[in-house]
């Protein structure tokens, strides 16, 4: 449906084909021209017909850094402008974090192309908006710098307690209702099938989860007079967290498990986006809690650091363009809309690599590499855990015991990636838990509990009616760290571990609910 409200959706091959037409429009972003020339039954596309050998890359900057106060600015005026159009305009501001809710993946392979293609359709549409074929957003690289940028308290449209944003439900029901109906009539049979794989059925049902997004409040709970992220968060993004998250040498094992379709959020999510990803938008809180994120400019400096943790962690495994099956690169992402507010139909395969998009990132602080997995290694190797309790509530625990064998001790105790996963019952209100997990060795009188990682769920899952079961999450918690001083001074050899994994309060709701653990696995990666 295009900025008027008409039917008017791109095919796919008008997404990969639309090069030469943006650049002649002024935009710097090609689209994949080596893969449209293979659709239309060509070979690879020529240096001479590729945009990308002769149009400078844009570059994704530092929002700290020197020279991005014009980003900054004219990310602003992005903002103001999205903010202007009509609700009926699928460009505008929150029609824009309204995809976020009817589409995003998490807990699963599908979580950082979807995520990338999410940015690459929003900097186009903030191009167009802003006359500026040179904008791209910058980034926050929360481990460099672990507090929220102060570009995002002046006051201005980058402060969403600035007039301006909607902060009620029954203005925000007023504006965008209509629109989003007359939207939800015009959808295709195949968007209709995801809709219902995430839980909305009807347009009843999603309307209802965007109402329950403004319950816990849509304000940030970080404020200018302390931008620090909490410790839980800086914990989560801290070097030795990254080096652990960034350590798998698949992509399956480092972004997320693959899973029936992508709203399917039952999958094993990787260490990125179980602790700096989810922990992050957990700590600025408000519209950063769910998965009305998208309302918060914090959301695209945030994911625009996680796009660049992804563009690393390919450049550490030789990769320009991930690769990955079929039944991942062709699972279609059917919601994004174009800088004219036309739909465009896409598929994961479309977003695999960030130089055929037309961008790179400036450098920031080095992240050490973890040591390699050696050829001969006995691991990777799961050890399922001896559930010794199952119900957690908040400020209580659950505990398990294992006993990996000694070549895993070996490597736990030279520092190899080490992490946990752990299957739960999701909460009902995912942003008022943490997940702590300690570890000490058993019968050593000289061992003592270790903090080794936090978590948390990001996002509720779509509609859950009454008496509906609850849905099972996952979270996968880097601990190498952990690990290694817990076995500092204790005897060599075999151990034998014992897991507790610890429900702590998130901000000021107190839940009352039970959880149920259902499994807990060490992995030696």
């Amino acid at each position: 449906m295009n900025a008027n409200g008409n039917d008017n959706r791109d095919s796919r091959r008008k997404f990969l084909t639309r090069s030469a037409t943006l650049l002649a429009a002024g935009a710097a972003l090609p689209a994949l021209p080596a893969l449209a020339s293979n659709l239309r039954g060509q070979g690879p596309a020529t240096p001479a017909s590729n945009p990308i050998a002769t149009n400078p890359m844009l570059q994704r900057l530092h929002v700290n850094a020197f020279g991005s106060e014009t980003v900054i600015n004219d990310l602003r005026q992005a903002v103001a402008a999205m903010l202007a159009l009509p609700p009926e305009d699928p460009r505008n501001w929150y029609r824009q974090a309204l995809v976020h809710v009817l589409d995003c993946p998490h807990a699963n392979a599908w979580f950082l192309p979807w995520h990338r293609g999410y940015i690459y359709w929003f900097e186009s549409i903030a191009r167009r908006l802003l006359k500026k074929p040179s904008f791209a957003l910058p980034y926050w690289d929360w481990t460099s710098a672990p507090e929220m940028p102060a570009a995002l308290f002046r006051g201005d449209l980058l402060d969403t307690n600035t007039q301006g944003f909607i902060h009620d439900f029954p203005t925000f029901d007023l504006k965008f209702r209509k629109p989003m109906e007359t939207f939800w009539k015009g959808l295709t049979q195949q968007q209709r099938v995801q809709l219902e794989q995430r839980g909305f059925a009807n347009f009843e049902m999603f309307w209802a989860a965007v109402h329950a997004y403004f319950g816990p409040g849509t304000r940030r709970k970080i404020g200018a007079g302390n931008r620090q992220l909490p410790p839980v968060a800086r914990d989560a993004v801290s070097l030795p967290t990254l080096i652990n998250a960034l350590a798998p040498p698949t992509l399956f094992e480092f972004g997320g498990s693959l899973v029936a379709q992508h709203s399917n959020m039952g999958g094993t999510p990787g260490m990125l986006e179980s602790q700096p990803h989810d922990l992050v938008h957990d700590a600025v809180g408000g519209y950063m809690g769910d998965m009305l994120s998208g309302s918060d400019p914090t959301f695209w400096l945030h994911h625009c650091n996680v796009d660049r943790l992804w563009d690393l962690w390919m450049q550490r495994q030789g990769l320009i363009s991930q690769d990955g099956p079929a039944a991942w690169r062709n699972e279609p992402f059917l919601f994004f809309c174009d800088e004219d507010g036309n739909m465009v139909n896409s598929i994961a395969g479309d977003y695999v690599s960030s130089r055929e998009l037309g961008y790179t990132f400036q450098a920031s602080t080095p992240i050490p590499t973890a040591l390699s997995r050696p050829a001969n290694a006995a691991w990777p190797a799961m050890f399922g855990c001896q559930l010794q309790s199952t119900d957690l509530a908040i400020n209580g625990s659950v505990m398990a015991s294992v006993e990996p064998g000694l070549l895993a001790c070996d490597a736990f105790e030279r520092d190899y990636p080490t992490a946990i996963v752990i299957e739960l019952d999701r909460p009902d209100d995912p942003g008022a838990w943490h997940f702590k997990v300690e570890i000490k060795v058993d019968d050593d009188s000289s061992s003592e509990l270790v903090q080794c990682g936090h978590a948390s769920f990001f996002g509720s899952m779509g509609a859950r009616r009454p008496g509906d079961m609850k849905h099972r999450g996952q979270l996968k918690i880097g601990i190498a760290d952990g690990m290694s001083k817990c076995l500092v001074g204790s005897s060599p050899g075999a151990r034998r571990f014992s897991i507790f994994v610890r429900a702590q309060r998130a901000g000021s709701s107190s839940p009352t609910e039970i959880l149920k653990m259902h499994r807990i696995e060490l992995i030696s990666l």
